[in-house]
Parts: structure tokens; sequence; C-alpha cells
């Protein structure tokens, strides 16, 4: 026998649910997107000269930690586009707005874990302040850039989605 929620609003099984899939090629493209702007201005700032010496090291560990961080984020954004999992809260708004902050907090706090992972580490193995400096502000910088654009590419999809959606049936007269 099936089994249903004991609450209208409540799902059936957990946000990980082996059922729910999300597009794997959207969220590759937002985080390839997020990347090629982090690699790009990272470049652009080495070739111009503007980091001191002894930073490139660890201005390249930043942006790495940033872009790992980002996947784990993307994939929880990613979250947004999964139906199966949004149609339960789909009726409740105080319930969808909920489940939209919990995953935005939740990216948040695995980019804050990325970063003080690496921090820690780093100041473990007896790094100077101004190589730490270096990777704590690259991380910061490449993290929003990388935020910036896999948002942008993640609404985009969202509302090509939403256009390319057939009306519903509740949507259409019944004239």
């Amino acid at each position: 026998m099936p089994s249903s929620p004991s609450h209208p609003h409540q799902p059936a099984a957990g946000p990980w649910a082996a059922g729910s899939v999300v597009d794997a090629v959207v969220l590759g493209k937002a985080i390839g997107l997020g990347a090629s702007f982090v690699i790009g201005g990272g470049l652009l700032v080495w070739l111009g000269g503007l980091l001191p010496e002894g930073a490139p090291y660890y201005v390249a560990l930043g942006g790495a930690a940033a872009l790992l961080a980002g996947v784990g984020a993307v994939w929880l954004h990613g979250r947004f586009l999964d139906k199966a999992a949004s149609a339960p809260f789909a009726r409740d708004g105080r319930l969808m707005a909920n489940r939209v902050r919990s995953l935005l907090a939740a990216a948040f706090g695995v980019k804050i874990v990325v970063l003080v992972i690496g921090a820690l580490g780093l100041r473990q193995s007896g790094v100077k302040f101004a190589e730490l400096a270096a990777f704590c502000v690259t991380f910061a910088a490449a993290s929003l850039v990388c935020q910036l654009a896999t948002a942008f590419y993640l609404a985009r999809a969202m509302n090509q989605r939403r256009s390319s959606a057939p009306p519903s049936s509740a949507s259409s007269p019944n004239s």
C-alpha cells in the first residue's frame, strides 16, 4: 500500500529522495558559466600584474575553493527546478517561501564551511597573513561572481521552462 503524507503539505519523502531528479544539464551549464567568469576574471587579474609576489598560488586556491563551494550551492539552488520536490508545497506560499529560504541558507552554509575549512587549513600549515588574506578575498570575490552568474542562468532557465510549459486547465476559459 503506497504511503501518503499525514499532512497535505508535507512531502511523502525527504528532499533527497531518489525519485526527485534535477536537470543536470541545466545545473552543469550554470556552474560552467560561473566558472568561466571566475577563471576569466582571475586570468585578467594575473595577466594584468595586479597580484603581489607570492599570492598567485593562494589566489588560485581561493578561486578553486569558491568553485568547489559553488558546485554544492548550485546543486542546492537547482532544487528550485525540481518539480517533484516542490509539488507538495505548491499550494501554500508560506511553505514554499520557507523551502526557498532553507535552500538559500543551506547553499550559503556550504560556502561558509568551505571558506572556514580552507582558511583554517592554510593557517594550520603556517601560511602568512598576506597569503591567507589573498585566499579569503579571492574566495569571497569568486564566490560572489559565481553566484551572480549561476543565479542569472538558473533564473533564465526557470523562466524558459515556465514560458514553454503548456497552459494549465485551470487558467483556460471553459466557455
